[in-house]
């Protein structure tokens, strides 16, 4: 039941980064860029395009494309989240105003063009290749 909690906690999170105002991405290069690797939950709301690998259970809403390669039982909901259970691989994902979160392991993710991303648990991410910070114990909201 906690981790039922855990992740709705984290759905709801990442739905409310929606609500941001995003910039539009209209070219591959972006206006920014992301990058994180740790384990816990990294989730993210933007436009442009996502590399996201990683071990666990991952989510995407809204975009226009996405590839998986990999494992993961498939599942659609009529809200329009699609759930990968089981998901081992890599995902890219690309579009003008979508939503991710891998909760899991061994998370790899590389993001660019504008947005917000929330990572909690334990690793470190780069903004525009800047510093390399420390993911809290503590939901973090980083944008890009």
């Amino acid at each position: 039941m906690k981790k039922w909690m855990l992740l709705l906690l984290a759905v709801l999170v990442v739905a409310s980064l929606g609500f941001a105002s995003v910039a539009n991405a209209e070219t591959e290069k972006g206006t920014g860029t992301l990058e994180a690797r740790g384990d816990g939950l990294a989730g993210l709301h933007g436009t442009g395009w996502v590399r996201i690998s990683g071990n666990g259970v991952l989510w995407v809403k809204g975009a226009e494309n996405v590839v998986v390669e990999g494992r993961g039982h498939k599942k659609v909901f009529p809200d329009g989240w699609i759930e990968y259970v089981g998901f081992k691989g890599t995902a890219r994902i690309r579009g003008g105003n979508f939503s991710v979160i891998l909760a899991g392991e061994r998370i790899d993710l590389y993001a660019v063009g504008s947005g917000r991303a929330i990572l909690w648990g334990k690793g470190t991410y780069e903004v525009n290749g800047l510093i390399t910070n420390v993911w809290p114990g503590t939901i973090e909201t980083v944008s890009y």
